[in-house]
Order: C-alpha cells, then sequence, then structure tokens
C-alpha cells in the first residue's frame, strides 16, 4: 500500500485539515491542488462556490463556502476572518442529536425563534418576509431553500448599511445535524465578539432545547 503523503497545510483560515477532510473528504493540500487546477485563482468567489457545487464535488454548500474562504485565505485574496470585501465576519456551529428536518422546524417554530433570533412575533420562513427583534434589530429574508438554507438582511440601527446573516442546516446522520450561523459585513472587531456572542448564546439555547448528546459505552 503506497504511503500517503504528509499534511502541510494544517489550518485554513481557521478551519483544520482534519475537519475539512472529515467533512469533504479531501484535506486543504488536496483542494488547493485540485482547485490550483481547475483555474481557481482567475474565478470570482461565487465561481468557485459553483464549481464545488458541481457533480464531480458534489459538496454541500456550507463546506462550498469554507474551501473557498480557506483558498482565497492561501492564495492571498482574502484576509483571514473577513469576507471577501475584506469585511469582518463571525462564524458559529453546533452539533445538533436531531435530524435536519427537525432542527429546521425548530428554527422555524414560535418556540425556536423566540430563543435564537427573538423577533417581536413569530413569522414564517420566506422570501421578502420582514422581522424585528426585541433588542431593536430588523431585516428581511433575502434567499432561502427550503430545510437547509437562509439568508437575511440584518441591520444594527446604529449602523449605516446592513450586514448579512447566512443560516445552514446540515444533515450529517439519521439523529445528527448542524447548524452554523454566517454573519458577514461586521464594521468592527468590538461589533465582531458581540455578534459572536449573540449567536453562541443562540445556538446553547437550542442546544437546551433539544437531546444532549448520546453517552458512548465504555468498551469492557
Amino acid at each position: 500500500m503506497a504511503k500517503r503523503a504528509p499534511v502541510v497545510i494544517e489550518v485554513l483560515n481557521k478551519v483544520t485539515a482534519v475537519s475539512v477532510e472529515k467533512h469533504t473528504g479531501k484535506n486543504w493540500d488536496q483542494w488547493i491542488k485540485i482547485l490550483n487546477e481547475q483555474g481557481a485563482k482567475n474565478l470570482s468567489h461565487k465561481e468557485i462556490v459553483a464549481l464545488l457545487g458541481k457533480r464531480t464535488f458534489k459538496m454541500k454548500e456550507w463546506w462550498r463556502q469554507i474551501v473557498t474562504s480557506g483558498y482565497e485565505v492561501h492564495i492571498g485574496r482574502r484576509q483571514e476572518g473577513r469576507n471577501q470585501k475584506g469585511e469582518l465576519s463571525a462564524t458559529v456551529s453546533r452539533t445538533f442529536y436531531i435530524s435536519a428536518d427537525k432542527l429546521w422546524k425548530l428554527l422555524e417554530s414560535a418556540e425556536g425563534q423566540a430563543v435564537w433570533l427573538k423577533p417581536l412575533s413569530h413569522f414564517k420562513f420566506k422570501a421578502k418576509n420582514v422581522f424585528e427583534t426585541e433588542d431593536g434589530y430588523f431585516g428581511e429574508i433575502r434567499t432561502m431553500k427550503e430545510g437547509e438554507r437562509l439568508r437575511m438582511s440584518w441591520q444594527d440601527p446604529e449602523w449605516h448599511k446592513p450586514t448579512i446573516v447566512q443560516v445552514y442546516v446540515m444533515g450529517r446522520e439519521e439523529n445528527k445535524s448542524m447548524l452554523a450561523f454566517m454573519h458577514d459585513g461586521i464594521k468592527d472587531t468590538r461589533s465582531k465578539a458581540a455578534i459572536r456572542e449573540r449567536w453562541n448564546e443562540a445556538v446553547n439555547a437550542l442546544s437546551e432545547m433539544t437531546p444532549a448528546a448520546p453517552v458512548r459505552k465504555k468498551k469492557s
């Protein structure tokens, strides 16, 4: 059996080679090589994401974004922790021990919205539907893919333009899924810290509404 080449790139954009390989089947070294061969240096962020979504790769959208961002950091197109426009971004994710379908329904339910979004009133996930939170933020659902993704504007009344929040739900196993918040367009590091704390509180609150991780039996 041929020896596997050693991993050179251990971490890109705060995501480890181990994590990337676990979820996409390839590590950072392999993805960098593939994307270089595909001419990705001459493609935009959106075009690379689309490339990774082709049948050849069959990658889920969340990981398309992760791999694309890591590649752009590697080639010097973007700075770590920033989006393609150079604005700050914050990402929070958590594993849940329910199916992706149940997790999506929880997010959209009145009980779920009350803990992760805290809107003044419950609303249905649908493009162009608007919301306002109890603490004064407001926004609109821009696009969505039922059961998988929400993209919505997020307006801080003290900021001159809205930021963008993307919410991803990804199935892993029969009763296991992942929830991720990606918040782009943040103006400064202080705001980024506050936003990360907000979404951390959101996933913590949702976790309390769902089953805990199953206890693994020790081998005798």
